[in-house]
C-alpha cells in the first residue's frame, strides 16, 4: 500500500505542476495577445487619423463650399425675380392698363355715336 500511495502522491504532484504550467503559459498567451490587441487599435487609430479623416475634412469643405454657392445662386435668382417685377412686369401691368382704359373710352364713344348722343351733334342741330 505504501507503494501506492507514494505512486499517487507523486502524481498528484506532477499533475500540479503541469497544470501550473500550463496556467503560466495560458497567462502569458493572454497577455501577449491583449498587447498585440492594443498595438493594432492604436495602428488602427493612426490610420483613421492620417488616411480618413483628411479625406472627411476634404468631403465637409466641399459640402460647405457647395451649401454657399447654393445660397449666393437663390440670393441672385431672388434679386433677378424682384428686377424682373419692377422693371418688366410693372410697366407692363401700366401699358395694359392705358389700352384697357383707351379700349374702353372708344367702346364707350361708339355707344353713344350709335345712338346719336355725342356732343358735337347737339351742337350742329341748335
Amino acid at each position: 500500500m505504501l507503494i501506492s500511495q507514494g505512486w499517487l502522491n507523486e502524481a498528484r504532484d506532477l499533475a500540479i505542476i503541469l497544470l501550473a504550467i500550463f496556467q503560466l503559459f495560458s497567462v502569458t498567451l493572454m497577455i501577449v495577445l491583449v498587447g498585440v490587441l492594443v498595438v493594432m487599435v492604436n495602428e488602427l487609430r493612426n490610420l483613421a487619423k492620417e488616411k480618413i479623416s483628411p479625406k472627411v475634412d476634404d468631403v465637409l469643405e466641399r459640402v460647405k463650399d457647395i451649401t454657399e454657392n447654393a445660397k449666393v445662386t437663390t440670393t441672385t435668382a431672388k434679386q433677378t425675380a424682384s428686377y424682373v417685377a419692377e422693371g418688366v412686369v410693372s410697366p407692363v401691368i401700366k401699358a395694359a392698363s392705358l389700352l384697357a382704359g383707351v379700349k374702353a373710352g372708344a367702346k364707350s364713344l361708339a355707344r353713344r355715336q350709335a345712338r346719336g348722343s355725342l356732343p358735337s351733334d347737339r351742337n350742329e342741330n341748335n
